[in-house]
């Protein structure tokens, strides 16, 4: 009974495994290309003003930010005050003490209206027009560094998860080589005596479909269990990233026991086949 139970549950633990490792890869990949999207999307409706240090400097933000509020294509324009900018950049600027807040620049937020945002040679020519002496930057260079940064997270994600799938068509090959072995005595007989190839697969089959369904149902568990705290943290406590996260889970969980009972059914119709005589 335990040499017969020892593969069947070697069955369920690889399933459940390689389940569970496709799901975590899953969600997690799913989560940074969720972010660095929203990033991206984030920063496509935003520009920064920058007014160079010079006396009379926050004056001139504020007419700079008043000007720009009233650009067709600008929802809203604030000038950031010097400790928040002192904050911004300080990781970028030398010094145990942090920067000298007297020269910074003045910087401006620009929100864009999302139904016809203005363009940055716009935000330029108002300024211009003003006579304010500044530089418009449309983070066109932080767009390609968050697209660059999903394209190199795609790469290792498409690999684990094609490592998983050949784990899960690993187990499924075993399940169904030990199966059918088991099984082998009684296939003859049905064979001797005219029963159909199909006949004889469907009990190896369904034996093997129970247990993989079994293991890829712990392993989606097992996902779910060990990802549910990071789902009520950020963007993904919202309702609709759990229902994206949800489906997700769903559709790997179902395309494991695919790629599982694949594998599982052709290794046993070769395994019938050449039990004939």
């Amino acid at each position: 009974m335990r040499r017969r139970l020892a593969p069947r549950l070697a069955t369920v633990v690889l399933a459940a495994a390689f389940t569970a490792l496709a799901g975590l890869a899953g969600l997690a990949g799913h989560a940074a290309l969720d972010r660095t999207e929203g990033w991206r999307t984030r920063l496509a409706g935003e520009m920064t003003v920058a007014l160079r240090p010079a006396p009379g400097a926050d004056a001139d933000a504020a007419r700079a930010a008043e000007v720009l509020a009233g650009t067709p294509g600008v929802a809203e324009a604030r000038a950031l005050d010097r400790v928040r900018v002192g904050a911004l950049l300080a990781p970028w600027t030398a010094g145990a003490r942090g920067p000298d807040l007297a020269t910074l620049p003045r910087l401006i937020a620009v929100d864009l209206d999302p139904r016809q945002p203005a363009r940055r040679q716009d935000l330029a020519n108002a300024l211009n027009t003003a006579g304010i002496d500044a530089v418009v930057d449309d983070h066109q260079g932080w767009r390609r560094s968050a697209q660059e940064l999903r394209s190199r997270l795609a790469a290792p994600l498409i690999g684990a998860l094609m490592l998983c799938a050949a784990g899960l068509a690993a187990a499924g090959v075993l399940a169904a080589g030990f199966e059918a072995s088991r099984r082998e005595a009684g296939v003859r007989a049905r064979i001797r005596m005219g029963a159909s190839p199909l006949s004889c697969l469907a009990p190896i089959g369904g034996a093997v479909a129970i247990d993989l369904a079994v293991g890829v149902l712990a392993g989606g568990l097992v996902a779910a269990a060990i990802a549910r705290p990071a789902a009520f943290s950020g963007a993904g406590a919202e309702a609709g990233g759990l229902a994206a996260q949800a489906g997700l889970l769903a559709a790997l969980m179902a395309g494991a026991l695919l790629v599982a009972l694949v594998s599982a059914f052709a290794t046993a119709a070769r395994r019938v086949q050449e039990l004939e005589p």
